[in-house]
């Protein structure tokens, strides 16, 4: 038995993956779904590569719909360039990048903006995002310059948003937020290192190592049997 234990565990090992859940991702090979305002320009590997996704006036990079039940916080990384930054008249605050969260009426229910504080050309920003009361409802990210002009805009070339922080029952153990440990938060983890499957997965990470591995169903396994 304590053979056949060490080998699943051995198993599960090999399936083991970062608990860091993707919720989008743009860039090359990553562009389906993703609206650019620009009609005129179509989303392709070679605009990406030209830096031809730019944001300024009416421009802007949509994303597709998205849910993130008892999610509470994304972290939006977008990295681009400034295209215009060597030009006498570009402007870091023409150039400030909305980042906002869209609900199915298309409307504005959360929004930050960044500002650079300097002229670079290649750079990289994070933005954090409090969606806890729409998580569970269809949305959409938005990226503009609203202020900018030609000579201020920003070209995205990447963009990942990733579940920062979820809304917990604070039990220890809980994999799937019912609100007690379970052999059904057992079985979650196995859907997830065996399958793939994130459909139950809330806090995997249970034993807080920064994985969902092996470890994390032992830790169950124990809360269970009480040790």
């Amino acid at each position: 038995m304590k053979r056949r234990t060490l080998l699943l565990l051995f198993v599960l090992s090999i399936f083991a993956s970062n608990a860091a859940n993707v919720l989008l991702e743009f860039g090359k090979n990553k562009f389906d779904g993703w609206i650019y305002t620009q009609s005129s320009t179509e989303i392709s590997n070679s605009t990406i590569g030209q830096d031809l996704i730019s944001l300024f006036e009416d421009y802007a990079l949509i994303s597709p719909e998205f849910t993130a039940p008892s999610v509470k916080i994304i972290m939006v990384d977008v990295t681009g360039r400034n295209k215009g930054y060597d030009q006498p008249d570009y402007s870091n605050s023409k150039g400030k990048i909305s980042v906002q969260v869209l609900n199915g009426n298309d409307s504005v229910v959360k929004e930050v903006k960044h500002t650079f504080t300097t002229k670079e050309f290649d750079r990289n920003f994070q933005v954090y995002l409090d969606i806890s009361e729409d998580a569970s409802a269809p949305l959409r990210l938005r990226f503009a310059c609203w202020d900018a002009n030609i000579s201020s805009r920003f070209s995205v070339r990447n963009v990942e948003v990733t579940v920062l922080e979820y809304n917990l029952s604070g039990v220890a153990g809980d994999v799937n937020n019912d609100g007690t440990v379970t052999s059904a938060d057992v079985t979650a983890l196995y859907d997830y290192l065996l399958n793939g499957d994130t459909s139950h997965i809330i806090n995997g990470d249970v034993n807080g190592d920064g994985d969902i591995t092996s470890g994390d169903v032992t830790y169950v396994y124990n809360i269970l049997l009480g040790l």
